[in-house]
């Protein structure tokens, strides 16, 4: 039973691209995972939680991330 989680800032998916994001990632997952079996049976057991994260709680490089305008 793969568990995905996924961090996005916050505001940069739209609905759309998060239920694209779900399907493709599940996609992959178990055509690795499922692996000799059809991945069809694995499918229904995949979890995948997007995290929108808050601009001011992202950071890379010891940098906290800004909010484009």
């Amino acid at each position: 039973m793969p568990f995905i989680n996924i961090k996005v800032l916050k505001g940069t998916l739209s609905k759309e691209q998060k239920q694209e994001m779900i399907a493709r990632v599940s996609e992959v997952v178990t055509e690795i995972e499922a692996r000799p079996h059809p991945k069809e049976k694995l499918i229904p057991y995949v979890t995948v939680i997007i995290d929108d994260v808050e601009f001011e709680n992202w950071g890379s490089g010891g940098v906290q991330v800004a909010r484009a305008l």
